[in-house]
């Protein structure tokens, strides 16, 4: 399908002055300018981020009480239960808690729920495991905003709950202790986009403040909570920028044992400069392969390892549990696609509902998600297991999906989400009536415009313009990821050279050339352009710059997201 390329509109004047006032190129000048970076202060504060910069966590409702309760624990030595989401930001979040609390001192212990057994957030499992190790005090970690029954179930066991969290409360919040969640109703917290990972290093830091220690106790955990932010793809902006900043510089030093064995299994030891792609292809999915296909406890064990020994046997399990996540999706997304072939056109329909028995339901949310980029219309796969139907559904930009499927509830067991992602429990004999229902929206909803994925381009350069002070100042832009993406640029009439290659999963890995300057170039999945580069006919391209680091030596790259022939 063809992509629609957006060059962003800019004051050129302003850029102009910009650039005098700065003392750097046009090019550069743009970047700040579009980010609101238009003075040299704003600049040096976007360039500097710092911890120190955050916001008091007591400005969080309910982290005073939350202190209190916890300080009261540490005093009488009593048991306190970390329970944890078996994703990468629950498991983050309570390995974070879990190391700072045994720092300072309280007796602390961690349960992660069996996705498969207890399914998503907090169980009566967990809350009957507290009850039998004696612990009175459960704290929540990304998860039990909506936890209301089990909330009532650990108070009749004489268990008070602490739920820290950042998803969107219901109508009626839990009758929890305390509910540190910066999104909750009365909350004045300046910074909403935290991951739960985030709202637990804030936890921390109150608890410093009220244990009058040392912040780097909590800081020194900002390498975990940095691999729950990106992971969970919040945005990049405010304290996540200062958290991803600072987190990233630990990765690289490898304090913890358990990160430095995570980064050998996923050959990121000897790169020197990371960034928050790293986390999001690399670290992430090995943390989550675990808890979608088996004991998320051991994601725990790995991050709050003492020793590297350790750490390295649970490293290498989760590279083969990750090793097997991939064959199982790729799999599923092959059927997908032949069943969905077998019935109709995605494309006609404007969207796509598949459904199969026996199905791993731990992975249908990749594989949505593939099956949307393949053909750009919302997508929903139900995997059918024990007699019902676990479902994952990916949206596009400008479709409710969570309005579309609220429309169907009379048909589902259980659903939630938001309007990018949902989930949603059915019986397998209301799946027909489900598909004919969605479709019928999709059909009068969903334009043919919106089916064309978008390009947001910079601005269109010369090969001229990629210098050293713009490589400099887009190092500085980072880390980037949602609302702090990286630049794309779009260069016009430039020419493929040598001879272009297909390399691993259809990957097109070639040579472009505009006047002097030749630079390498990859397309990740573009192997379907291989012929316009070969045609000898200039080419238009939009790019991403990257920096490939091969042995200690950094070249520029240019990561292709599109390509065409030149008009």
């Amino acid at each position: 399908m063809e992509k629609i390329w957006l060059i962003q509109n800019a004051d050129r004047l302003e850029i102009e002055q910009l650039a005098l006032q700065l003392r750097v190129t046009p090019v550069v000048a743009g970047l700040l300018w579009r980010r609101d970076l238009r003075t040299l202060t704003q600049t040096q504060d976007f360039f500097n981020p710092s911890v120190d910069s955050m916001h008091d966590p007591f400005l969080m409702k309910g982290m005073q009480t939350a202190v209190n309760a916890i300080l009261t624990r540490i005093e009488n030595h009593t048991p306190i239960l970390i329970f944890g989401d078996y994703d990468v930001d629950g498991t983050t979040a309570a390995s974070t808690l879990t190391l700072f609390l045994q720092e300072v001192g309280a007796k602390v212990t961690y349960y992660i729920p069996d996705r498969e057994v207890e399914g998503y957030g907090v169980s009566l499992k967990g809350i009957d495991y507290a009850e039998s190790i004696g612990s009175d005090l459960i704290i929540t970690c990304d998860c039990g905003i909506t936890a209301n029954k089990q909330t009532d179930y650990a108070k009749t066991k004489g268990i008070n709950v602490i739920i820290t969290d950042h998803h969107i409360a219901g109508a009626k919040l839990p009758d929890a202790l305390a509910i540190l969640n910066p999104k909750q109703p009365g909350c004045a917290y300046p910074f909403k986009g935290l991951c739960g990972a985030g709202v637990a290093f804030k936890l921390t830091q109150a608890l410093t403040t009220a244990l009058k220690v040392s912040p780097h106790l909590a800081e020194q955990n900002l390498d975990l909570i940095a691999i729950g932010t990106a992971a969970d793809l919040v945005p990049v902006t405010g304290e996540n920028r200062i958290i991803l900043s600072r987190g990233l510089v630990l990765i690289e030093e490898g304090t913890k044992p358990g990160i430095r064995a995570l980064k050998e299994t996923s050959k990121l030891s000897g790169k020197s400069h990371l960034t928050s792609s790293d986390i999001v292809f690399g670290l992430g999915p090995r943390i989550n392969a675990v808890g979608r296909l088996g004991e998320a406890t051991r994601a725990v064990r790995l991050l709050t390892a003492r020793f590297y020994d350790e750490a390295m046997a649970v490293a290498g399990v989760m590279e083969d549990e990750n090793d097997n996540r991939k064959v199982i999706e790729a799999g599923i997304v092959d059927e997908a696609i032949r069943i969905s072939n077998s019935r109709y056109d995605p494309r006609e329909k404007h969207g796509l509902v598949v459904y199969h028995d026996g199905w791993h339901h731990g992975v249908i949310g990749i594989v949505a998600s593939k099956l949307k980029e393949r053909y750009w219309v919302p997508v929903i796969v139900i995997a059918i297991n024990d007699g019902i139907g676990k479902g994952s559904a990916r949206s596009l930009e400008g479709f409710d999906l969570y309005e579309a499927i609220a429309t169907c509830e009379d048909l589902f067991e259980n659903f939630g989400g938001h309007p990018m992602a949902a989930g949603l429990t059915i019986k397998p004999e209301n799946l027909d009536e489900f598909e004919r229902r969605f479709l019928e929206i999709t059909q009068k909803t969903i334009t043919p415009e919106m089916m064309n994925p978008r390009l947001i381009v910079e601005e269109a350069i010369e090969f001229d313009d990629i210098n050293s002070q713009l490589i400099a100042t887009l190092r500085r832009l980072g880390p980037f990821g949602p609302g702090n993406m990286r630049p794309l640029f779009a260069s016009r009439s430039v020419s493929a050279i040598g001879f272009p290659r297909i390399v691993g999963a259809n990957h097109l890995k070639f040579k472009v050339r505009q006047g002097r300057q030749t630079l390498d170039a990859i397309g990740f999945g573009m192997g379907e352009h291989y012929e316009n580069l070969i045609s000898n006919k200039p080419i238009d391209i939009a790019y991403v710059i990257t920096e490939n680091e091969w042995q200690g030596r950094r070249t520029i790259q240019l990561e292709v997201k599109d390509l065409k022939l030149a008009d």
